[in-house]
């Protein structure tokens, strides 16, 4: 290794840990912002400068070369200090105004948060609300999002995390299949139906309620997907019958709810988010309101009703 090179700046580490955790230069590039190329580039000028291949290609991903694996310490000590100083700065901000992200899987980020943040716009017009669409539990301490709404209760340190509501979920099907192939009246009946269901194989979702994870129920799994969207929309075109939160159920339209006394399920929601960043307006601003609404709205988290009656 050249020792008259070094590493230029903070992006140098990024882009170095990027590839790392991310395994490719193109999974670094979207996490960066960045095209294939750009990063490609980047890498090849940084190792050209300490004169020695940082990363080999096996098979799909890029793994450490032992020159690589003598820097990772001190790249990470260099990220944590960088997020630290990120904190900081961000916790000084006292105005309502710039940008939050926040992480919500599918269906309560798509169906249930959006019309909740067209309230929010409007009493806060000027703070521009990223939502992040993403099954997997973000890194809130690498700043993957800012606040996060999570199913379980969260295991990282230095999270602040807040129990909002509990998610019940039961059994749907389509008036269709079950015109088609009746309706079951006991668990065991479904032993002779076709069933849709949750895969999490080879794939970073969180669930409780997906495969390899779960027990399955009885029946003839004819459809599974990494997707709950996907999952939904299979329940909704008469695939199968399917395990679906009461409140996503509530609303789209199409779904018959099976063995109404059957609970398949029932997860807390938590509200997450980093504790350096509780003391930033914008971000506790959006925590507040989402946290308010979403107790508003416990009653269809838990079973599917607009009242608690």
């Amino acid at each position: 290794m050249n020792r008259k090179s070094s590493l230029r700046d903070w992006a140098d580490i990024r882009l170095f840990l990027a590839i790392l955790d991310h395994g490719s230069l193109v999974a670094a590039a979207e996490q960066l912002g960045l095209t294939q190329p750009t990063v490609g580039r980047r890498l090849a000028a940084l190792e050209a400068r300490f004169d020695t291949p940082l990363f080999v290609r096996a098979g799909r991903r890029m793994q450490l070369t032992d020159a690589g694996d003598s820097i990772l310490e001190s790249a990470r000590r260099m990220e944590r200090e960088m997020l630290a100083i990120e904190r900081s700065l961000e916790v000084q901000s006292k105005a309502l105004v710039g940008e939050v992200t926040i992480s919500a899987t599918e269906g309560t980020g798509t169906q249930w948060l959006t019309p909740v943040l067209r309230d929010f716009h409007r009493r806060y017009p000027e703070i521009v609300v990223k939502v992040q669409i993403d099954n997997r539990t973000v890194d809130l301490l690498h700043r993957e999002a800012d606040i996060a709404l999570r199913l379980g209760q969260p295991t990282q340190g230095e999270l602040i995390a807040r129990r909002l509501a509990s998610v019940g979920f039961g059994l749907y099907a389509s008036p269709d299949y079950l015109a088609e192939l009746g309706t079951p009246t006991r668990v065991e009946d479904l032993a002779t139906h076709h069933m849709v269901g949750l895969d999490a194989a080879g794939t970073r979702i969180d669930s409780a309620l997906a495969f390899p994870t779960a027990q399955p129920l009885p029946g003839n799994y004819v459809y599974l997907s990494n997707s709950p969207a996907a999952q939904l929309s299979a329940v909704q075109c008469g695939l199968g019958i399917g395990v679906i939160s009461h409140r996503w159920a509530a609303m789209v339209d199409g779904l018959v709810r099976v063995l109404p006394d059957f609970t398949a399920a029932s997860v807390d929601l938590w509200l997450v988010s980093h504790e350096e960043l509780r003391h930033s307006a914008r971000i506790r601003a959006l925590s507040d309101f989402i946290a308010e609404r979403v107790r508003d709205d416990a009653p269809l988290f838990a079973q599917g009703s607009t009242s608690a009656a």
